[in-house]
Order: structure tokens, then C-alpha cells, then sequence
């Protein structure tokens, strides 16, 4: 049987080795939970407008200048995500509180070592960042987890942009 794939985004936004994350408050069934500003791709919206949204929603900060630069799946027993993956270092606002979660500014080393991350921050680990940060490249990542977000297997590659 097929999985459900749902298509979205994710948007980082890093700058003096920090990256901008939300933490899910109580209620959330990922409460605790370290994440990437992003969300679902609505009708009508290509993924640069749906990071853009995202950021503000889920932050309160207006990002400038994003960098597509690969995507990422992700593959829960039940379910799929795909996620085209934005950066930037160009921005308005500072993090802030809202009702379902809180957002900040956090060291990349110290959020790697947090035990409740999603799967999407493992693009931050110095064995991947590349992709992500370094101008010439762009990523392609599969990763496969479990219901607790346990990383089962990792296939990566690099695309250099000429």
C-alpha cells in the first residue's frame, strides 16, 4: 500500500552558527520537540511563498532573500514527507512566543545535542551542512524514521550548481 505523501517546506535560517528553531508546546502531540520553521504548501502557493508564510507564522520574523537548495524526505512507517528546503541569513524581527509553540535563536552544536529533535535538523550535523550552507551546492536527502523519531537509515548526495 502507498503512503500519504504530503509536500512542504522547511526554511533555515542561520546566521553566526546559530539557526532560527520552534519548540512545540504542551498540548502538541511532539511537545518538547526541537523543529524547522515550515509547513505544508497550500493551493495555490509555490514553496518559496509557503517559507516565507511559514516564518511568520511560526515565528514572527520576516525572512529575506531565501536559497532553494535541495530536498528532503522523510519517511515515517505510515506516512511521507517531501520537503523542498529553503536557507537564508537575511532578516526582519526576532523570534517570538505563540500559542502552539515557542521560537529561538539557538547554537547549532547545543540543538544537535538535544535529545527531542526532528529528523529535518539532521541536515545541520557537519557531515551534511555543505549542502545546505555552501553557495555552489544543492542536496538531496531520504531519511527514514521511526514513530519516535529514531534515525533508521540516511541516503545523501551533493549536486554541484555550475
Amino acid at each position: 500500500m502507498e503512503k500519504p505523501i504530503r509536500k512542504a517546506v522547511r526554511c533555515y535560517l542561520i546566521k553566526d552558527n546559530k539557526v532560527v528553531v520552534t519548540k512545540y508546546k504542551q498540548g502538541n502531540k511532539k511537545e518538547g520537540y526541537y523543529d524547522i520553521p515550515g509547513g505544508k504548501i497550500e493551493t495555490g502557493e509555490v514553496p518559496k511563498q509557503t517559507a516565507i508564510r511559514e516564518m511568520k507564522e511560526e515565528t514572527g520574523i520576516d525572512i529575506k532573500n531565501l536559497q532553494y537548495k535541495g530536498i528532503m524526505t522523510i519517511e515515517y512507517p505510515d506516512r511521507k514527507f517531501i520537503f523542498d528546503v529553503f536557507i537564508s541569513n537575511e532578516y526582519e524581527g526576532e523570534p517570538q512566543e505563540f500559542k502552539e509553540n515557542t521560537s529561538e535563536w539557538i547554537d547549532i552544536k547545543e540543538l544537535l545535542q538535544k535529545k527531542k529533535i526532528l529528523s529535518n535538523i539532521m541536515i545541520l550535523d557537519r557531515f551534511f551542512i555543505k549542502g545546505l550552507i555552501e553557495d555552489n551546492y544543492n542536496f538531496s536527502m531520504y531519511i527514514i524514521v521511526d514513530e519516535q523519531e529514531n534515525i533508521l537509515d540516511v541516503d545523501y548526495s551533493l549536486e554541484e550548481i555550475s
